[in-house]
């Protein structure tokens, strides 16, 4: 990067290693431009050891390996039998969650006997989540509760966010859900504790505000209580970009910071001469700080909240001590403190945003802003601070980009939105509700906090009327996009920092900038040669308790069967289906079977109609209903998509020579229950049964297909019903005839899919065995030609099951027996 130190090219090569214990090969590619871009860039007569670059890079892979908690050997019994158990611990922390919802992490847990002997240490923490709570627990109290518990594992699809290794490097190993009615008991209060005078603020801001939406958004913003936040307000924020905005980070920090700068302003227009002996920027430095060390404390504080309050530190020291290039240098000394303190934090989504922000603002900001200064009367002054806020904005947006499309798969272009809300909620919402709770904490004053309050979440309330105007209006729109891999996020990172240079003036590094288009534009040849081979393929994607299945035939068609389910606050089609869809990939399908409407099969479908460019619908002539039907009736008249209701007999084609025959349910079928109207369909090609994918269907629907005497015969059987036993029908495993058999069950399901039985007689009727994501994660049939059907499990969700069941690849059918 254009003035990088020595020491902090080395820094960076010091977080590469670290990055390198989960991604080695991006890790070394990273390193290696790394290298040759410092090289590059300095020329010569400066350039950096290369020797001393890999070192910094192995230290780090060593430190971040040290640092790195182990997971536990084995599962508990008690625990493995699914059955409820009683824990005892300490609260090590207590999260408020949106929709009156908390999050409590127990630490030095132990597992009572029913014995009566001493408790079994359970190793790691617990994380227990709660709903409909109003009591919060303090660090340090005691609680005792009954509750199911499970290894925090992850959806086991490649390129996926890793839930596991974002709870195991918080040393988190297991989560929890009371049972029936079962409430925690807690313990005695830490009495005198910083974090009961924490508590007990917080509640009293809570009963002081109005109960609005507003209300719960300056309860948020002024306390990191996020429990009263709806999920109306949070859909409207996350479709306008916003949602970052009531999540505790560095922004917020930033608009305490400037606090303190009006408070140095003020202060220099009362008393000029004070200037002459401080200076404005160390003035507002020092009366910024303790706001910002008392906005850190008030929001938990959170790891967020922590990280940018040393990043402020270091700019204020900087300032302080009348250095230049503050922004950046104070940057990398932050990293470098955190890292030390926590080298898996590298890992964490907030600081890699955090940190391309403000690089992005520190690379891009300063060429943006000569180009709208027009002079000092007022209305340019206005033009310049508006401008100013839509570039800040635009250079963050541009930095951050990849890595929202990363990690969330969508884009949101709503930038003008910012030029609104940013400066309402830092300059208005914000200072009145921090006022306003300190305020309330005296008696004599409380009148006067209380109506600060009120005018925080009255302003708070036109912000969310605004913004849900806007989205009523389609003024919002969020897409989904391609995913990029690894190598398009090194090869942006190379154009950016070519840009920069450019831009300033100084020579084009051509080499930097050949290097950059070859790594964007090689991913996408590779794709394209991908889907250019004549190959079908089925693709069971971990969606837990629930289904989703992806057909891939040649020149990238791809349709999908069912959507996987979710919940109000989790949508497995937005969350794991549609972002396992476009890795590498635009969001485009030609097509969507829905096998039945039960919320398991169909929560995701209204986010696919909105998002993705879908080419046709079928049901088996039934809609969702619930949340799910709500949210697909508001999408589905504007998406240009009619459903179509399929029944024996019926065929789709899809392409290449494969089709959709569809085997149930007939005409005339007059079932009631979702389950047995399931479709049954089979994936064919050029005559030859590839998959048979009967969904939900029981044993009624079963019976039905043998006795009408239609031929059930395929290669490949997905288990109805997840493996139910109420779908368990002799004979019809024999009737398929299937080489191999998939079942989509989810780890340590509360129904124990597969049943017993259903396991003994699918494992007795397939050669090839049986897999469910349970245990081989994402499982992928290919066909190829007259080579048979190959099985991939390409990547094993949750160490538990990595270390039972290793990578998979092997041949079965015509070409060779699975052991």
């Amino acid at each position: 990067m254009p003035g990088l130190l020595p020491w902090q090219t080395y820094l960076l090569a010091f977080v590469i290693g670290i990055l390198g214990i989960r991604f080695p090969l991006a890790a070394v590619a990273a390193l290696s431009l790394l290298a040759v871009a410092d090289s590059v860039l300095r020329g010569s007569a400066c350039r950096l050891p290369v020797w001393a670059v890999i070192l910094c890079a192995f230290f780090g892979f060593a430190y971040a390996s040290q640092r790195t908690p182990t997971l536990p050997d084995a599962i508990p019994e008690r625990v493995a039998a699914r059955k409820a158990v009683v824990l005892e611990g300490v609260v090590d922390r207590a999260e408020p969650r949106t929709g009156n919802r908390l999050r409590v992490i127990l630490k030095q847990v132990i597992l009572d006997r029913e014995d009566g002997k001493p408790g079994e240490p359970l190793p790691g923490g617990v994380a227990l989540s709660l709903r409909n709570t109003n009591y919060a627990p303090l660090p340090g109290q005691r609680a005792r509760v009954v509750c199911r518990v499970v290894p925090v594992r992850s959806f086991g699809n490649p390129g996926m966010w890793d839930f596991e290794w974002y709870w195991q490097r918080q040393s988190v190993f297991w989560r929890g859900w009371p049972v029936s009615r079962n409430k925690p008991v807690w313990g005695e209060r830490p009495a005198l504790s910083l974090a009961g005078m924490r508590a007990g603020l917080r509640a009293l801001v809570a009963r002081t505000l109005p109960d609005t939406r507003g209300g719960a958004m300056v309860l948020a913003l002024t306390t990191g209580d996020r429990s009263r936040l709806d999920q109306a307000t949070m859909d409207a924020t996350r479709s306008a970009g916003l949602a970052h905005t009531l999540a505790l980070s560095g922004l917020h920090v930033g608009f305490v910071a400037a606090m303190g700068f009006a408070l140095a302003w003020l202060a220099g227009r009362l008393w000029p001469g004070l200037l002459l002996y401080l200076p404005r920027p160390k003035l507002a430095v020092l009366l910024a700080a303790p706001l910002v060390l008392a906005y850190a404390w008030l929001g938990q504080p959170s790891a967020s909240l922590i990280r940018a309050s040393v990043m402020f530190g270091f700019w204020g020291v900087l300032l302080l001590q009348g250095r230049g290039r503050v922004l950046m240098d104070g940057l990398f000394f932050a990293l470098a403190a955190i890292i030390f303190v926590s080298p898996l934090s590298a890992f964490d989504l907030g600081l890699q945003m955090s940190l391309a922000a403000v690089a992005g603002i520190g690379l891009l900001y300063p060429l943006f802003r000569s180009l709208f200064y027009v002079g000092r009367s007022l209305p340019a002054r206005l033009f310049y601070w508006a401008a100013g806020v839509i570039a800040v904005s635009v250079c963050a947006t541009v930095a951050i980009m990849p890595l929202v499309s990363v990690y969330f798969g969508t884009f949101c272009p709503n930038l003008l939105l910012n030029l609104i809300w940013l400066p309402v909620l830092g300059f208005a919402v914000m200072p009145l509700g921090l006022l306003g709770m300190l305020l309330t904490v005296f008696g004599w004053t409380a009148p006067a906090g209380a109506l600060l309050l009120g005018w925080a979440a009255r302003i708070a309330d036109g912000l969310l009327l605004l913004l849900d105007a806007a989205q009523g209006a389609g003024f919002t729109p969020v897409f989904a996009v391609l995913r990029p891999m690894w190598p398009e996020l090194l090869g942006f990172t190379l154009l950016l920092v070519t840009a920069a240079v450019c831009l300033r003036g100084r020579r084009v590094p051509v080499l930097l900038a050949g290097i950059g288009f070859v790594l964007l534009v090689a991913p996408h040849v590779q794709v394209m040669a991908e889907d250019s081979r004549d190959r079908t393929s089925l693709a069971m994607l971990d969606v837990g308790l629930g289904q989703s299945l992806v057909v891939s035939l040649p020149g990238g068609h791809r349709w999908l069967v069912d959507t996987g389910g979710g919940s109000p606050t989790f949508d497995l089609g937005e969350a794991v289906v549609g972002p396992s869809l476009t890795i590498g990939r635009p969001p485009r399908l030609d097509g969507i079977f829905l096998s039945h409407p039960d919320v398991d099969h169909s929560h995701g479908l209204p986010f696919f109609i909105e998002r993705f460019d879908v080419g046709a619908f079928y049901t088996n002539g039934m809609l969702p209903r619930g949340l799910t039907g709500k949210r697909l009736r508001r999408v589905l008249p504007g998406s240009g998509v009619v459903p179509v209701a399929l029944s024996t007999g019926d065929s789709v084609e899809l392409a290449s020579g494969a089709r959709m025959v569809v085997l149930h349910p007939g005409e005339g079928c007059d079932e009631t229950r979702a389950n047995e109207r399931s479709l049954v369909l089979r994936l064919e090609r050029d005559g030859r049964p590839l998959a048979l994918l009967p969904g939900d269907v029981g044993s009624r629907g079963i019976r039905e297909l043998l006795g009408g005497g239609m031929d059930l015969s395929a290669e490949v059987l997905v288990l109805p019903h997840h493996g139910s036993r109420g779908s368990f029908v002799k004979g019809f495993y024999a009737a398929v005839g299937p080489e191999a058999i998939l079942c989509s069950n989810g780890f340590m399901n509360r129904y124990g899919f597969p049943a017993r039985v259903v396991k003994e007689a699918a494992c007795a009727a397939a050669e090839g065995g049986v897999w469910t994501t349970a245990r081989n994660g994402r499982v992928v049939c290919r066909w190829d030609g007259s080579n048979g059907v190959l099985l991939v499990s390409p990547w094993v969700a949750g160490s538990a099951c990595q270390r039972h069941t290793p990578d998979i690849g092997v041949r079965i059918g015509s070409v060779s027996r699975m052991d």
